[in-house]
């Protein structure tokens, strides 16, 4: 579907726009990788198409009635009610899971940079219930790149996510816009959904570029393409193996994932030649 970005909120609200005691180690092929997510998010993306045609249309916004989750995130979140004024702004909040409630059909800009037009997205979860910026909205994705597997009976799930903001491409065209990728893992036993942690190393630095991003991100975009090759366990740990590919060459490379004090935690353990 063809959008339009306007630039500033005025012309918004006058038109409407668009993751045992003993040794034990437990190898997973990427052949043998669940995606367990995958019949809710598939059952998900039906939904959207059934109501796709369904739409509210909010200060000359039109939204169109979708399904999913996201984490909402960011230093200073606006809220904003159906008039698309501020209800309130939430400062120094943990990222939280929030249910996605409409889209916005166009993209709006208030800047002249291209790379700051976002989605208003309509959100509901706990504490809040309004409009938001959707460059800080990451929502939860069905991709080949979620990863799911069980441990001594705990089933841990890996999900990507995507920043309803422009990012990479739009409408075919390439942008170039920096994105950001953070995975959520969602771990059962430990009654535990949420982001994961990253600690800084020489090995993280070369791998995100030195973009000192503090979440762990499995990355699809303009430069670089991971996927997860194998999950090996040994005890708590939980060791990944990725293959990384560029637009010219591939490496390989491993991340230690452990649970600690309520929150997982990523760590490079190495970070391969590029071939």
């Amino acid at each position: 579907m063809k959008t339009k970005i306007r630039t500033t909120q005025e012309e918004v609200k006058k038109k409407p726009l668009d993751m045992k005691k003993y040794f034990k180690l437990l190898v997973i092929t990427a052949i043998g990788l669940l995606t367990c997510s995958q019949t809710g998010n598939n059952a998900n993306i039906q939904n959207d198409k059934e109501i796709q045609r369904q739409s509210d249309i909010i200060s000359g916004i039109t939204f169109k009635k979708t399904k999913g989750q996201a984490i909402l995130m960011g230093k200073s979140i606006k809220v904003y009610d159906n008039n698309l004024n501020v209800s309130e702004e939430l400062s120094n909040i943990p990222p939280r899971i929030v249910d996605i409630i409409g889209i916005s059909d166009s993209i709006f800009n208030d800047t002249k940079d291209i790379c700051n037009a976002f989605w208003y997205v309509k959100v509901r979860g706990e504490k809040i219930d309004g409009i938001v910026n959707g460059r800080q909205v990451f929502k939860i994705q069905n991709s080949n790149q979620d990863t799911c597997f069980t441990v001594d009976g705990n089933q841990i799930e890996i999900l990507t996510t995507n920043f309803l903001g422009m990012g990479v491409d739009y409408n075919g065209d390439l942008m170039g816009c920096p994105v950001d990728q953070p995975i959520l893992i969602k771990d059962k036993k430990n009654n535990y959904f949420g982001l994961v942690d990253l600690i800084q190393n020489e090995y993280s630095k070369k791998a995100s570029w030195d973009n000192e991003y503090p979440f762990f991100e499995i990355r699809k975009d303009d430069g670089r393409k991971d996927k997860i090759k194998s999950i090996n366990i040994e005890g708590a740990k939980i060791i990944l193996k990725i293959h990384r590919e560029f637009q010219e060459g591939e490496n390989d490379y491993e991340v230690l994932l452990k649970f600690e004090n309520g929150k997982y935690i990523a760590e490079y353990l190495n970070y391969g030649e590029i071939k």
